[in-house]
């Protein structure tokens, strides 16, 4: 025979950073007097330990020993049940000797801290910081931000008001201060606020803060200011020079540039009249004017413009309709009626495209698609295709968004009777709108142009 383990059944939890006993009965099945040893086996053999570590124990009598629990104040030990096992080693029958499995529940504890990153920021309209919560307890945190200032001068937003911390793991939460109202100028103005995080466990709410400040600009900066000045000086210095200066000279170089005026007593042509009553004759640069004094001009041009004879030469109007070769002119469906619709899936899982949702372009129309909205409200997962009848024009993984709207600048063409066609493979279908578990995928497009006639 040998030795018998009686473990009393506790279930009071060991609490980090505590002692906690619990009571065992070593009995001896043994017909002589036997001596056992007692330790621990397992990963908790480093806070658990056996008093006496050794008994002397007479035939079909037990003897009393203590396991002592210290479990460290630390989160690399998590809360929650943790195996080990009590060996008894006996002296007089090695086979006799045992090894008691059983196990001790760690009790949760709750440490925590959160710092902000940047402590200080400068910014004219919104700054970004982060919110970096340190989880130093050894189970999961649930905790929930909160942000303030005296002054009520910023709007706080966070990325996510509540959030999750796992045993020995930080979070960075963002949150973005905005000023309320703006400066247009003058020096920088500090707003300091403080973020507030909240823990509501079963001892109360237990609460940690860190400060921050934003340092707000004016919109307006001082060495934008004197530029402006120093630009609107420069501007009247140089209108002042132009009316003072540079247009008094220039009219008065002009005026020198003029022809003489001719005196009433002159002769028709503007010469002085002879004194002895003689003509005056011919003048030496070539003929006289004709009478009257007045220039012939040369005949207008022909109406039909500056060619050859029966206006040949001048330039035509191109016929209408020979610009471009799209109902607009240039290819790109802007005449025509606006056109929209919506095409819905509905695929239970497979590896294959599924292409009944579609689309056919009447016969005598074109259509222009410039914006096409993918949807994907259950979060099914899986791919789908935007097609031109068997041609794969866009291609999304549905795992990566829930809409994803696309506008195209040059619009997609689909000619008459071609067929627009949503092509999906199924993998897993999403439960956001059946929460009890869907059996199809139900992603949809809607697309949006101009739908031209052709005849």
């Amino acid at each position: 025979m040998g030795a018998i383990v009686l473990l009393l059944d506790d279930d009071e939890p060991a609490v980090p950073g505590e002692e906690t006993r619990r009571t065992a009965q070593i009995c001896n099945s043994g017909s002589v007097v036997d001596r056992f040893e007692l330790d621990i086996v397992g990963d908790a053999k480093d806070w658990i330990r056996v008093e006496p570590s050794e008994v002397n124990v007479f035939p079909d009598q037990s003897v009393g020993v203590e396991l002592v629990f210290t479990p460290p104040r630390s989160a690399d030990l998590p809360a929650g049940k943790v195996p080990f096992a009590l060996r008894v080693m006996s002296h007089e029958d090695i086979e006799g000797s045992v090894v008691e499995e059983t196990g001790v529940t760690v009790g949760a504890f709750t440490d925590f801290d959160v710092q902000l990153t940047p402590t200080t920021r400068r910014a004219r309209f919104g700054a970004r910081f982060h919110a970096v919560v340190d989880n130093r307890g050894n189970a999961p945190l649930r905790v929930r931000m909160y942000a303030s200032d005296r002054d009520s001068a910023l709007r706080f937003t966070f990325v996510y008001p509540e959030t999750v911390v796992a045993h020995g793991k930080g979070a960075l939460v963002p949150v973005k201060a905005t000023p309320l109202t703006r400066r247009w100028r003058g020096a920088d103005l500090a707003l300091p606020f403080q973020v507030l995080v909240a823990h509501h466990g079963e001892a109360g709410v237990e609460e940690r803060t860190a400060d921050g400040a934003v340092v707000q600009a004016a919109l307006l900066s001082d060495a934008v200011v004197k530029f402006v000045m120093a630009v609107g000086a420069a501007v009247l210095a140089l209108i002042a020079l132009w009316l003072f200066v540079l247009k008094p000279s220039v009219e008065s170089e002009a005026r020198k540039q003029l022809p003489p005026v001719a005196n009433p007593s002159d002769g028709p042509s503007g010469s002085p009249s002879p004194s002895n009553g003689t003509s005056p004759g011919p003048s030496p640069s070539g003929p006289s004017p004709p009478p009257g004094g007045a220039d012939v001009l040369p005949p207008p041009p022909p109406p039909g413009g500056t060619g050859g004879a029966g206006g040949q030469g001048g330039t035509e109007e191109p016929p209408a309709g020979d610009v471009g070769d799209g109902p607009d002119g240039n290819g790109k469906g802007g005449d025509g009626q606006a056109f929209d619709r919506r095409i819905e899936a509905d695929v239970t899982p497979s590896a294959a495209f599924d292409t009944r949702a579609r689309y056919t372009v009447p016969k005598d129309a074109t259509l222009f698609v410039s914006d096409v909205v993918f949807e994907n409200v259950a979060a099914d997962k899986g791919v789908i295709r935007l097609q031109r009848g068997d041609t794969v024009l866009r291609r999304l993984a549905l795992d990566a968004f829930s809409n994803e709207d696309e506008h195209y600048d040059e619009p997609i063409r689909f000619g008459p009777g071609e067929e627009v066609v949503l092509a999906v493979s199924c993998r897993t279908p999403g439960t956001l709108v059946e929460p009890d578990g869907a059996r199809t995928c139900t992603p949809a497009a809607y697309f949006s142009g101009r739908l031209v006639t052709t005849k």
